[in-house]
Order: C-alpha cells, then structure tokens, then sequence
C-alpha cells in the first residue's frame, strides 16, 4: 500500500493548500457547458412544435447500371419526427402511361436530416418523365 505524504497538501503551518485558481476557471468553465447543454434541450422540448415527417426527395443523378439504369436520390426529412422503413417510389411516364415502377425503402430518415438511395430500372429514365416520391413510412 503506498502512503500518500500529507505534507504535499499542507502549507507551512499545518493547514490544507488552497485550490489554484486556474482549477476553478476550468470548473467554472465545465459547468457552464453542461448547464447550458441541459437548457438548450430542455427549451427545444418545451417550444418546438411536434410535427410529422416531412419527406422530400429529389433525384441526384442518373447512371448507367449493366444492362439497366440506376436513379440516385436523397430524401431530406425537414420535420422534427423520425420515420421508419420510408417507401420511395419512382415511376418512369409515357404521357399518362406507366412504362415502369421501381421502389425501395430506407430503414430511418431522422428528424431534420438527409439519406441518399438509388432506384434500379431496366429502361432509361431519360426517356420518360420520372417521377420519385416517398409513398409512406413507419412511427418508430
């Protein structure tokens, strides 16, 4: 067992050092984090509104697949609401005929941010009008 010398955390006559001054700034400092961390969160949750998934998705690009093509897209959730197991589909159009349909399904689109996916066709896609739209989600 090692002794600790208490003669280090004493001062010449007898009685405890003082703590420096630079360890109450770096206290000071910390709690002023983390206070106004727990207020930060505890403001958003009492004034934000709760509002649904919002899912818009535009397309990235287009690119030959192989023998097919695939569409890529992102999907941005501006609500503050996750959805789960979001359907997307994309929907190749001659006029008011549907030459192909092509679907898929990203597990989490977290509330205010953005996931990216890809749609596979065998014909290409720009040669019809595409139309991409998320068809449905899941509350987790």
């Amino acid at each position: 067992m090692v002794e600790e010398n208490t003669e280090d955390k004493k001062n010449s006559r007898g009685r405890p050092k003082e703590t420096p001054i630079w360890e109450w700034i770096i206290a000071a400092v910390g709690l002023i984090l983390v206070v106004g961390a727990i207020g930060s969160t505890l403001y958003r949750a009492v004034t934000e509104e709760s509002t649904p998934p919002k899912l818009e998705v535009t397309v990235d690009s287009i690119q030959s697949n192989g023998d097919g093509y695939l569409v890529k897209f992102r999907v941005v959730n501006s609500g503050n609401q996750t959805a789960a197991a979001a359907n997307i589909e994309g929907e190749l159009k001659s006029g008011e005929e549907t030459a192909e349909t092509s679907s898929a399904a990203l597990t989490y689109v977290p509330a205010n941010s953005e996931r990216r996916g890809g749609l596979f066709f065998t014909k290409n896609p720009r040669q019809f009008h595409l139309q991409i739209r998320a068809t449905g989600y899941e509350e987790p």
